[in-house]
């Protein structure tokens, strides 16, 4: 009896194993994910990411498929009980006592399963320090020094940076220590991020379907209007952009009609960026879109069926923008207005700049100002918008000098070796980066632990050979 329990337990662990490693699981985690966020439950939801997560930290090898739960995690929210202030919502789901004691419990178990997995691998002598690793150190501390000795400095500041510190060491720690660098694992982590498209795409025709004032009398749209439990069209936006990379990589990979509908999927996630109404997506998402096509066109087996099935996509969105040339026109100049103060940043920057002036080294922290309005969660500082503000402002010179010695060494980490794989994950890490210029998405916590990972992937796989470019 014992010998077939055993067995049989052994049977339900291989399986899972074998489900979790594949790219299948990209797949399953999408459709739970909408089923979720449209029934409203958000605690299965938030279950399903803690024990999948501690699931592959303890049991599974290769932790590639965390991407999956890396990405799904920034749109877990549902509408129905998300805690954001827009409309003058007032939520009170996630400060209910049962929902805060379940979110603790599953955090600290996919915490705990991550700092045990980074221990083990360490003592294991798998994790290998890279200078761009010792800069990252340098940057957690300035994340947690932020702020120190500014005249209001709160408590809070160091409990924020503590967030951050932990969310850049231990993931990319764990990561860059058990990943398996082939080609399958490239082509894993590609379809996590087509998985979250598709599942991006299907909110966001939704919501233009359905949503009360969206649709204006003048047939334009309010992108006001335009949010989701998880965030608002900006961050949709990012996560169309950063996704752009993996199509772009898959057309490589693959020959034939499959390498076709990649190139098909990477003109539809810049489609649906436009459809954001988000100007970053917008601006980031073309510059973007035009690397990863003339990367796609030089690499790729099928230039000819690529570039035909591109361009006559291209045709038929260029015949709609005709057709509807005067919405176009008009959501294009209510875009286009006070386009360089973006909203108000202009205001922000000068504050960053003030705060930097007044505590030039350390600045004066990240919980300085109050709580973020649209995001509804005490925990979420107001942000200044800009990855160099921020540092200066929140963090100071200090944050800053740390920031761009990291960011040196990951240029030079992915020059090393720029192979297929490499550059999908350079390329997707850049776009993150770029859009960061116009928002703070790395430290929002849940983006920073995609940042973590693909720059965990990009440091630790220079020595692999997967599929190379430049040959």
């Amino acid at each position: 009896m014992e010998h077939a329990l055993k067995n049989t337990a052994d049977a339900l662990l291989c399986g899972a194993r074998a489900l979790i490693s594949s790219p299948w699981f990209a797949a399953v985690t999408a459709v739970y994910t909408l089923v979720c966020y449209y029934m409203g439950w958000d605690v299965a939801m938030i279950w399903y990411m803690a024990l999948a997560g501690s699931f592959i930290l303890l049991f599974v090898d290769d932790v590639t498929p965390l991407i999956t739960l890396f990405l799904f995690m920034n749109i877990m929210i549902s509408m129905k009980n998300s805690p954001t202030t827009i409309d003058g919502n007032s939520n009170q789901y996630y400060f209910q006592t049962h929902v805060l004691a379940q979110i603790g419990v599953g955090v600290a178990l996919f915490a705990g399963s991550g700092v045990y997995r980074g221990i083990r691998e360490v003592l294991r002598g798998r994790f290998k320090p890279s200078p761009a690793f010792y800069s990252l150190v340098a940057l957690s501390v300035a994340m947690l020094l932020n702020g120190a000795f500014a005249p209001d400095y709160v408590p809070f500041t160091l409990v924020y940076g503590f967030f951050l510190a932990f969310l850049f060491i231990v993931p990319f720690v764990v990561c860059s220590s058990a990943v398996k660098f082939d080609e399958e694992a490239f082509k894993r982590v590609a379809w996590a991020f087509i998985a979250l498209a598709a599942c991006l795409v299907v909110e966001l025709v939704v919501a233009y379907c359905t949503y009360d004032g969206l649709w204006l009398e003048d047939g334009t749209i309010n992108r006001g209007k335009l949010y989701f439990g998880w965030g608002v069209y900006n961050t949709m936006g990012m996560l169309f952009v950063i996704s752009m990379p993996a199509a772009a990589y898959l057309g490589i990979a693959y020959k034939g009609r499959l390498s076709c509908l990649c190139s098909a999927v990477l003109v539809l996630i810049m489609l649906a960026s436009l459809a954001t109404m988000s100007r970053q997506a917008i601006v980031c998402g073309f510059i973007v879109f035009a690397l990863c096509v003339a990367w796609l066109m030089a690499k790729c087996a099928d230039r000819w069926l690529n570039g035909g099935t591109m361009l006559c996509m291209a045709a038929l969105a260029l015949v709609a923008f005709i057709v509807k040339i005067d919405f176009v026109y008009d959501v294009w100049r209510k875009l286009t207005n006070d386009f360089f103060d973006g909203s108000g940043r202009i205001e922000l920057y000068k504050k960053a700049f003030a705060a930097f002036l007044s505590c030039p080294l350390f600045g004066t922290g990240f919980c300085t100002g109050v709580s973020d309005p649209v995001i509804g969660l005490p925990i979420m500082p107001f942000m200044y918008h800009d990855t160099v503000f921020q540092l200066i402002g929140a963090s100071g010179a200090f944050g800053l000098a740390a920031y761009v010695w990291h960011r040196v060494h990951t240029i030079i980490s992915f020059a090393k070796n720029p192979s297929a794989g490499r550059t999908f994950i350079a390329l997707s890490l850049a776009a993150l980066l770029l859009l960061n210029l116009f928002d703070n998405h790395i430290f929002y916590l849940l983006p920073t632990l995609v940042f973590s990972f693909l720059t965990a992937v990009l440091v630790a796989s220079e020595n692999s050979s997967p599929l190379r470019v430049f040959e």
